[in-house]
């Protein structure tokens, strides 16, 4: 009798508990595989366009990326848990031994970002001061130039053959040295000035690069060890980061099913 309660069910469309946990589980699955790929879509879209041999750009990659790394991490979690619901199915597995995988080098590369970013942000905060120097070593030069006229048309011939030349009067309203001397003056304030400034945002912009990337590491460690969590029960999906993590974390003690 009960067989053929079953059976009824079957043929009235009712599913049965295995049926319904199988689809359960596949859709926790799908939606982990789009949450992922919402992840990588943020990733890709602030790759672009391509400046690779710009710091600015590799930080604004290593940004995007630590702020994925949490819809990566859930994503994750759950295409690697909807086997628990249908142990059977082969494409779940399939699916949770490829995200364990990829779960294991995405710790590796979290683990690297850490030290590569102090060595990007140091080269992005000296390509910052790069302008203002060569403007200050610009500057220096034509002071130089100037101390080194004799006459009022040395000057305007001098002047004429710089770059975006300033307009000069038809006649001074002092005599030639006087001229000479202000021009030396008033340059001598602009050098000062962009020295100062130059002084000034370079370190403003280191503390707030430490800040962002004290932050930042903090992070990586923090989802390194998360995903290492999730690549440490396929013991083929390991590498050396996961292992540091695993031997420190709940999945290296010996009362964690395995």
């Amino acid at each position: 009798m009960p067989t053929k309660d079953i059976e009824l069910g079957t043929d009235l469309g009712i599913e049965g508990p295995s049926r319904s946990t199988a689809k359960t589980a596949l859709a926790m699955a799908t939606i982990g595989w789009l949450m992922i790929g919402f992840s990588l879509n943020s990733i890709i879209f602030n790759a672009f366009p391509l400046k690779l041999a710009l710091p600015e750009w590799q930080l604004g990659l290593i940004a995007a990326l630590l702020s994925s790394s949490m819809f990566l991490l859930i994503g994750a979690t759950l295409i690697t848990l909807a086997p628990l619901f249908s142990p059977h199915e082969k494409i779940l597995q399939d699916w949770n031994v490829t995200v364990c995988r990829a779960a294991s080098w995405l710790a590796l590369l979290l683990v690297l970002i850490t030290p590569l970013q102090f060595f990007v942000g140091a080269r992005a905060l000296n390509n910052q001061s790069k302008t203002t120097n060569q403007a200050i070593s610009r500057l220096k030069s034509i002071a130089k130039g100037l101390s080194g006229l004799n006459s009022e048309n040395e000057l305007r011939a001098f002047v004429a053959s710089l770059p975006n030349a300033p307009r000069l009067p038809a006649k001074f309203d002092a005599a030639f040295p006087v001229v000479k001397q202000r021009s030396i003056a008033n340059i001598q304030a602009q050098i000062n000035a962009a020295t100062e400034n130059i002084d000034r945002q370079k370190s403003e912009g280191t503390q707030i690069f430490l800040r962002e990337a004290i932050r930042n590491t903090a992070q990586a460690i923090l989802m390194a060890a998360a995903f290492s969590t999730l690549a440490a029960p396929s013991s083929r999906s390991t590498n050396a980061v996961t292992r540091f993590f695993e031997k420190r974390g709940p999945m290296g003690s010996a009362r964690w099913p395995r």
